[in-house]
């Protein structure tokens, strides 16, 4: 059998990807594109994460699969906690796949706790979660239920990566004059390095388990470009006339570098994929990179949402895609900056209609 692997970008959007590509900065997506197929991915509505991700892995939207928001109530009625996978009510592909006996591996999915049994190494969405007042040299304990087996929870916690552990080497490619900043008044520095901290650890589960185990399915997501497009979209080019010149001239390279990032993480899971694997790169909406941008944050819960855009992207390549192909393209597809029809995220159409890409 041939393999799959899914890569899960969160709100990567091809407006901002398509210029990095056409400079030469995102060698691995291009190569890629190139050879497979590339298209537009339509969100559903409201554009919220772990719902979208969870039609994703089922192929259903959120009154099937149960998963509707980034919280719900504790069970122990003294709050709300964040969004545990144990209110999804039916299969993702991880579980199906297992059912088959085929050997299954999720690093991060959103939401994935706690991790489920599978015929393989789950890893979950708390994994790479550093507690915001741990102080270097304290213990950083492992969340109960963050690792499927259990036994592997100790070994995995070796390969994550803590924002203390960073340098201005790892800082300066995304501010490049950061030792300009005075970090007692401006925090931001510090939001980078949990970002950063939180995707390379990820990504160190994911390229152990491809490189030393065996495999047939792998999914593994990347929450960082959100991160920072929350954070920073709002200083990248050009300058919108409510940000200030100093601001737009320290952090204007922090999305960009974000994308390169990626793809530096891209090239090598492309690598040790090998050529005989399907690999999919997906994500479950935009992000405005452009006019579009909202001058201000609606103050509730959900609020950042409205710097979503409503198409993500996906692209394909391996055996049995065809090169050069618009992914999912109709004759009568309208002709925009990207010719691919968009693909609905999950089955079925708001008018009743069967989706050309009915999940996974």
């Amino acid at each position: 059998m041939k393999k799959v692997l899914l890569i899960g970008w969160d709100a990567a959007d091809w407006k901002v990807i398509n210029p990095l590509m056409d400079a030469g900065l995102m060698p691995a997506l291009q190569s890629l594109v190139e050879g497979g197929v590339k298209g537009k991915m339509a969100t559903l509505d409201p554009p919220l994460s772990p719902t979208l991700w969870t039609s994703i892995a089922t192929g259903k939207r959120p009154y099937k699969h149960g998963i509707h928001g980034f919280t719900e109530p504790d069970p122990s009625g003294k709050g709300i906690r964040p969004i545990y996978n144990t209110n999804r009510k039916c299969k993702a592909i991880w579980n199906i796949l297992t059912q088959h006996g085929l050997k299954t591996h999720v690093v991060g999915w959103w939401p994935s706790h706690p991790a489920e049994p599978v015929n393989g190494t789950m890893i979950s969405n708390f994994y790479q979660r550093a507690p915001s007042d741990m102080r270097p040299g304290q213990p950083w304990d492992l969340v109960k239920g963050t690792v499927h087996p259990a036994e592997k929870g100790d070994f995995f916690a070796k390969l994550r990566v803590h924002p203390h552990e960073l340098t201005g080497n790892h800082i300066q490619p995304f501010v490049p004059d950061f030792e300009k900043i005075d970090q007692k008044h401006d925090r931001r520095l510090s939001s980078i390095s949990k970002i950063i901290a939180d995707c390379s650890t990820i990504h160190s589960a994911a390229t152990y388990i491809l490189e030393n185990e065996e495999w047939d399915f792998m999914a593994v997501y990347y929450d960082a470009i959100d991160h920072f497009c929350h954070g920073f979209m709002k200083y990248h080019p050009p300058r919108q006339e409510h940000v200030s010149i100093q601001d737009f001239e320290l952090y204007k390279d922090v999305v960009a570098s974000g994308y390169r990032f990626h793809d530096m993480m891209l090239g090598r899971l492309l690598q040790l994929a090998g050529d005989d694997t399907t690999v999919m790169l997906i994500s479950d909406h935009g992000f405005h990179p452009d006019h579009n941008r909202p001058k201000s944050i609606p103050k509730e819960p959900a609020g950042p949402a409205i710097e979503h855009s409503p198409f993500g992207i996906i692209a394909m390549h391996g055996p049995g895609i065809k090169k050069g192909r618009a992914a999912f393209r109709r004759k009568s597809a309208r002709r925009d900056a990207d010719p691919a029809h968009p693909v609905r995220l999950a089955g079925g159409s708001r008018h009743g209609r069967k989706s050309a890409c009915p999940g996974i």
